[in-house]
């Protein structure tokens, strides 16, 4: 078999191309301390990172959604605590209007007191989140889910939001709370199988006891507003609860969600990452071959029949 000399400065040159080209791309790979810096240096791999760089962000996307729905929920439980101190206030009045030793002067006053008090629970019960969204909105309100007939104290308050409330799911809590459940389902006593409000029961109570009457007619509304603020309270503790479990699932979320980000970022790594030691020593390599295919070329250059010829 015959070689040529140009076919052998050919082949040793093409050669010299090939690992001169190797070394540029582990340069590139130490340099960026990636395996992959394209799709085309390892397409299955590059896919197995592009998929996790997309659950990635779909968390994160998630977890953004869950940070507001903690904040609309933990400002809700704080609300409940302040209605539940207001409505405590107000059950303290009730019993002190039910004194042998005040007057009905004594019990307007009260009555005067306990009104400042239900509108504070009207505005708490309209309070609204960090975004301006309603905190007891149920499934969706107006801006406004609770409202009066009109300015008069005592006039009849009405949910205009959606009642219900939406379920949790395995990456988000609730963001508004079904005000409708909480506010406006206190047991009538009268007629058991219908619902009258809190704030009617805050406003009969203060109807009562205002208006005066006999002893037995004070102590009739002073029971029967004690047991409806009773009850109403319960409403409001049960709804506290509520939130603070919904709280509970927020941080167990978001535990549950960091450690698939940590998984999938190692996946991520393991599918792109360079090991740098190992890609060194393959540099070295790489480096020593390219280094003897240019010492070959030049030997080969010398090989040529001219040179024997004197």
């Amino acid at each position: 078999m015959r070689l040529g000399s140009a076919n052998t400065f050919d082949k040793a040159l093409q050669n010299i191309y090939t690992r001169q080209s190797d070394l540029a791309s582990q340069q590139e790979k130490l340099t960026s301390g990636k395996n992959i810096n394209r799709p085309s240096d390892d397409p299955t791999g590059a896919s197995q990172a592009e998929r996790a760089l997309t659950r990635i962000s779909r968390i994160a996307t998630d977890q953004r959604a869950l940070a507001v729905q903690n904040n609309a929920i933990t400002m809700a439980e704080s609300a409940l605590t302040e209605a539940l101190n207001i409505s405590q206030s107000l059950r303290e009045l009730v019993v002190s209007a039910g004194s042998g030793t005040f007057n009905a002067s004594d019990r307007v006053t009260v009555a005067q007191h306990m009104q400042s008090l239900r509108e504070q629970l009207f505005n708490v019960a309209n309070r609204k989140d960090t975004n301006n969204i309603p905190l007891f909105g149920g499934l969706g309100s107006a801006l406004t889910p609770f409202v009066a007939a009109s300015a008069t104290p005592g006039a009849s308050v009405s949910f205009v939001g959606v009642a219900g409330q939406t379920a949790s799911t395995e990456t988000t809590v609730p963001g508004a709370m079904d005000g409708n459940a909480i506010w406006m389902s206190i047991p009538d006593l009268v007629t058991p199988a219908n619902m009258t409000n809190f704030f009617k029961v805050v406003d009969d109570a203060i109807s009562g006891i205002s208006n005066g009457g006999s002893s037995t007619a004070i102590g009739t509304t002073v029971t029967t507003a004690l047991t409806q603020i009773d009850a109403g309270m319960s409403r409001l503790e049960s709804a506290r609860g509520q939130a603070g479990a919904w709280l509970n699932r927020v941080d167990n979320i978001t535990s549950t969600q960091d450690g698939r980000t940590l998984q999938l970022t190692a996946d991520k790594s393991r599918a792109e990452d360079l090991n740098l030691v190992t890609g060194y020593s393959e540099f070295q390599k790489m480096n020593t071959g390219y280094q003897a295919a240019l010492q070959s070329y030049a030997q080969i250059q010398k090989l040529s029949l001219f040179n024997y010829i004197g």
